[in-house]
């Protein structure tokens, strides 16, 4: 026969409750609230009930038909309440459940402030958890004890049977195969203070990820500087790598690394993604650094995309304004569409016209210092007429070098009135001549003007030895599943914003165009550090950022925010957000915004006060309720050696 107590251990809810955990009794109870009668003794034994800690009241000395479960608020005054009063007083005569055998006089009583976060149960054999009390009318009287160990960790990790189907089928359609990847990334952690539930005699709760819950998701990482938001990331980034590995799955990661921290080890992190991941991590920078490849374009290759950086990078310099310049800054390098010309003559001319533009900006990018790629020629055509009078023995359409480019557009300025055509109209467009006054440094009055030295300062920004536009390298890096870091932590902040705006559009318009034919988009996983400083709280909801977080799901998008200004971040993307991470926050008014989501009004308190570095308090789609956890330390050593024997830590 099987042993009886064997039998009754196999039960879930039976193997929630500790007995040596015993604190007190409920005297109280309603649909949101709770009041736990308690003693200075019970306490201690319990080692220790801490604000924010699990509680849970069942009827003691039998086996539970349910749980309810609770989470201390604070403190509660004496009850004037006489019916409650005298209730109380009956409790304090009756024997705990641990056995204790001190008198009524040894003990020193308090009551508890609780709120009821729901209750477990079993239904056809498995542990349920309703958000809930479903009945509370005989409650009064239960024992409560305070979790720890194994049954904190079925609690702090528990799944409901519709959200493990809900993700098992999510997991299917993102590719897994298998069990749901889940990961350690903390333990449990309550207050500050760790002397008695974090203690030596303590018994840790580890708290598990579901990977799951952050493909093609929105999380929020909110926390003061230097209180663990950059290892947490770190952590995700971790976590998302292996579940790659582990599941043979793909997936793309990419990180806004303002401060620099992530592609470069520092004294308090001591590792760096990039040194943890040094196979499958790409970095960009703004300027040319070893290691490192250029976030920039080529100017003479991304013609749209370098005039946009030059146009930036002069109008945040405050030069002043002539008409040459005025006019170079607005003009516009789309080439000519054969479909709003009127017939192929026209578009042919319009063509010739255009190319002789983009010559002229080529020379004037040559003249001012910018390297042109290897062997690059500068390529235009102009009818035979004006040919021969410019320089019979050089034709343009056979390609010239940079010098033999800028004594071309000389000569042809020298005889200007003369290549007048046949119909009195000028042989180059107002563009093309405002780019020759640049080139030659000389005003339509033939006056002096700083002309493409103005463009000097910026040589830096131009990539002379790239190919393709860096967002669709970018891209194909991320579709591969690398982790590509993108270090802002230099150059110039216009830029910076602007470059991250459109690397994300691009990120996002080639995922949707996938999307939209019936094929899956790769999986990407954006993390976006210092968020307030490039998404916005008054962008429009067209602008790319709320854009990815409205419907980058759809894509394959998933996004992750990291700052330390929750009302920074734009109201629709917060609203959008399943997972949040929140750390130290000094800010009342911070709090309050935070406050509106989920339960975390109950930790405002906390959060305020307790600066330690890591200490997190966690909601994730998969859990119910807030929970609090110590980060693990992001730990390059250990995450290198799992990767060399593909095992979890």
């Amino acid at each position: 026969m099987s042993n009886p107590t064997q039998t009754l251990s196999l039960d879930p809810l039976v193997r929630l409750i500790q007995p040596s955990q015993f604190v007190g009794w409920l005297g109280a109870v309603d649909f949101a609230h709770a009041l736990v009668l308690t003693s200075d003794v019970w306490k201690a034994q319990a080692k220790g009930v801490p604000h924010n800690c699990f509680l849970l009241a069942t009827a003691a000395g039998q086996s539970p038909e349910e749980i309810l479960l609770l989470r201390v608020a604070g403190s509660a005054a004496v009850p004037t309440d006489g019916e409650l009063l005298a209730k109380l007083e009956k409790l304090k005569s009756r024997a705990p459940a641990s056995g204790c055998e001190l008198t009524v006089e040894e003990f020193q009583f308090g009551l508890l402030q609780c709120r009821t976060l729901g209750t477990f149960y079993l239904q056809a054999d498995r542990l349920r958890l309703g958000s809930d009390v479903e009945n509370y009318a005989q409650a009064a009287g239960l024992a409560v004890y305070r979790p720890e160990g194994a049954a904190l960790e079925a609690i702090v990790n528990y799944l409901s049977p519709s959200r493990i189907a809900a993700a098992e089928d999510e997991a299917r359609r993102l590719g897994l195969k298998g069990a749901l990847p889940r990961f350690p990334i903390g333990t449990v952690r309550y207050a500050s203070t760790e002397r008695l539930h974090r203690g030596e005699r303590a018994e840790r709760a580890v708290f598990h990820l579901n990977a799951v819950d952050f493909l093609a998701r929105r999380t929020a990482v909110f926390g003061m500087t230097r209180t663990g938001k950059s290892n947490t990331v770190k952590k995700l980034v971790s976590v998302v790598k292996h579940t790659s590995a582990d599941f043979k799955l793909k997936i793309g990661q990419i990180i806004y690394d303002l401060n620099g921290e992530y592609a470069n080890a520092n004294q308090q992190d001591q590792g760096s993604i990039a040194e943890v991941f040094p196979g499958d991590t790409v970095r960009y920078r703004m300027l040319p650094t070893p290691g490192f490849e250029l976030i920039l374009n080529n100017f003479f290759h991304q013609i749209a995309e370098g005039h946009s950086t030059l146009r930036g990078l002069l109008e945040a310099s405050k030069l002043a304004r002539s008409a040459d310049l005025e006019a170079f800054l607005s003009m516009d390098f789309t080439p000519p569409n054969k479909e709003d010309c009127s017939s192929d003559y026209e578009f042919q001319r319009q063509t010739a016209m255009y190319q002789l533009k983009l010559g002229a900006y080529q020379a004037v990018l040559a003249r001012a210092g910018y390297e042109p790629p290897p062997n690059f020629k500068i390529t235009f055509e102009v009818n035979p007429g004006i040919r021969n009078k410019v320089n019979p023995s050089v034709d343009p359409a056979n390609g010239l070098t940079a010098p033999q480019a800028y004594e071309w557009f000389q000569l042809a300025r020298q005889i200007q009135d003369e290549l007048i055509t046949g119909t009195g109209a000028s042989w180059i467009e107002p563009d093309t001549n405002v780019l020759m006054n640049l080139l030659l440094q000389k005003s339509d009055q033939g006056g002096y003007i700083p002309g493409y030295r103005l463009l000097q300062p910026f040589k830096d920004y131009h990539a002379p030895n790239r190919k393709t536009d860096v967002c669709d390298e970018i891209y194909q890096h991320l579709s591969a599943g690398k982790i590509v870091i993108l270090d802002l932590s230099v150059g110039d902040p216009v830029q910076r914003e602007r470059l991250s705006k459109r690397i994300a559009r691009h990120i996002f318009r080639s995922s949707m165009a996938t999307f939209n034919t019936g094929r899956h988009p790769p999986h990407i996983v954006i993390y976006v550090e210092e968020a307030h400083n490039l998404i916005g709280r008054h962008e429009a909801l067209t602008e790319i950022w709320p854009t990815i977080a409205k419907e980058g799901a759809k894509g394959r998008i998933a996004i992750v925010y990291a700052t330390q200004e929750v009302s920074s971040i734009h109201p629709n993307i917060l609203a959008n957000t399943e997972n949040i991470i929140v750390s130290h926050l000094n800010n009342q008014n911070e709090i309050s915004e935070l406050a509106k989501y989920y339960d975390f009004g109950d930790f405002a308190e906390s959060i305020i006060r307790a600066q330690d570095v890591g200490f997190a308090r966690v909601k994730t789609l998969s859990n119910p309720f807030v929970i609090p956890v110590q980060i693990d330390k992001f730990d390059p050593e250990m995450e290198k050696r799992r990767l060399n024997d593909g095992k979890a830590p």
